[in-house]
């Protein structure tokens, strides 16, 4: 039983209990409660076994690609991995307009903009850059997320879109390094304006239309966008700026960034931000600063496990704070794996001194003591 539903059926009796709501009330809120849970359910293992069709998919045309791939040139390569990912995305569309196959469509749309991409990226191969056959081919890799992405947004899904502009920025990338002269630095530069004008203005749209009711895919696709802008940032402070070490401060930068904007979101939108998805996001990105937080500290500052220790789980005590009086659930369980697992590898490197087991039973009698003073604080 999912700790959301353990927390509606204990609201129900605790109504029942105080007399707020009479037993047929009680009972209908139950069975109410209960439908939904079983539609959850049902939606949940029709993306699981969408996501797996999917991917057995991809292995089976990662093994027709096996038999058939020493017989084709790298012309015939491209064209192949081209039509496969048109038949994968066409049958995509097709069931998208089914409404109960929504999962196996959106799984089959996402695996056809894959091999796409991969046909663009393979052409390199096939056709020298600026050549004729490269320019053809690279130009429809502008037309491909233009159609499908304003496809998408006509039919008002709040997925899909997303998924395009996230494509969108691999097919543009293809464009202007097949059919341009530009260097690979002026192309990371021109990818990464597109993407902040797009993050500018779809905060707009969500500042201006919150409840999301004109425009159902902006939260999706914003948070495409600032994921996306890993990679752009990565690849920006490795190449154009040639940053070393330093690229991790640049993701710590970007990290804050995101974060600083999932927190100003629930902020704004309340409850509705929170069913949205955004409690969700805020604690993968906590759980993200983990390995971020370690990078930095080891590779930049070239700095140990206490001050790795020290900066993590700092950032956990915070998160768990402002979840607890926010009632955040995913942001809390994620805020105590991120507390406990620095420590855990911190006092593995620490084993055997005495000041490592010292410190971690004080963190162990801190934590016990504030549980007592936060449960003394909930009891009725």
């Amino acid at each position: 039983m999912s700790i959301r539903r353990n927390a509606v059926l204990a609201a129900i009796e605790r109504w029942a209990s105080a007399s707020i709501i009479d037993a047929e009330t009680a009972d209908r809120l139950r069975a109410t409660e209960e439908r939904h849970a079983i539609a959850a359910s049902a939606r949940l293992s029709q993306y699981l076994l969408a996501i797996s069709g999917a991917a057995v998919l991809m292995i089976a045309g990662g093994v027709f690609l096996e038999w058939a791939w020493p017989t084709l040139d790298d012309v015939g390569r491209t064209l192949t991995l081209a039509v496969i990912g048109i038949v994968v995305s066409t049958g995509g569309i097709v069931l998208e307009a089914r409404g109960r196959w929504a999962p196996t469509s959106y799984a089959l749309q996402v695996a056809g903009l894959g091999l796409l991409l991969s046909a663009y990226v393979w052409s390199e191969r096939a056709w020298p850059d600026l050549s004729l056959p490269a320019t053809v081919f690279g130009g429809s890799a502008l037309i491909v997320p233009v159609a499908l992405g304003w496809r998408a947004l006509r039919s008002r899904d709040a997925y899909m879109p997303a998924a395009h502009f996230a494509a969108g920025l691999g097919f543009l990338a293809v464009f202007l390094d097949r059919t341009t002269a530009l260097s690979g630095d002026a192309i990371i530069w021109i990818l990464d304006a597109v993407l902040l004008c797009t993050i500018a203005g779809l905060g707009r749209i969500l500042a201006l239309d919150p409840g999301r009711e004109e425009h159902p895919s902006a939260l999706n696709t914003f948070i495409a966008a600032m994921g996306a802008g890993f990679v752009l940032v990565g690849y920006t402070a490795a190449e154009p700026l040639d940053m070393g070490v330093d690229v991790f401060l640049a993701l710590d930068a970007w990290w804050a960034l995101t974060t600083a904007l999932t927190v100003w979101g629930l902020e704004r939108g309340g409850r509705l931000a929170q069913r949205s998805g955004l409690t969700l996001l805020i604690a993968i990105e906590l759980l993200a600063w983990i390995g971020l937080g370690f990078t930095t500290v080891t590779e930049t500052f070239d700095g140990g496990f206490g001050l790795t220790t020290l900066l993590v789980s700092g950032m956990a005590v915070v998160a768990f704070v402002y979840a607890d009086r926010r009632g955040l659930t995913e942001l809390l369980l994620a805020a105590a794996i991120a507390f406990v697992v620095p420590i855990w590898i911190w006092a593995v490197e620490a084993a055997g001194a005495l000041g490592g087991i010292a410190a971690l039973v004080l963190t162990a009698t801190l934590l016990f003591v504030a549980a007592g003073r936060r449960g003394s604080a909930t009891t009725p």
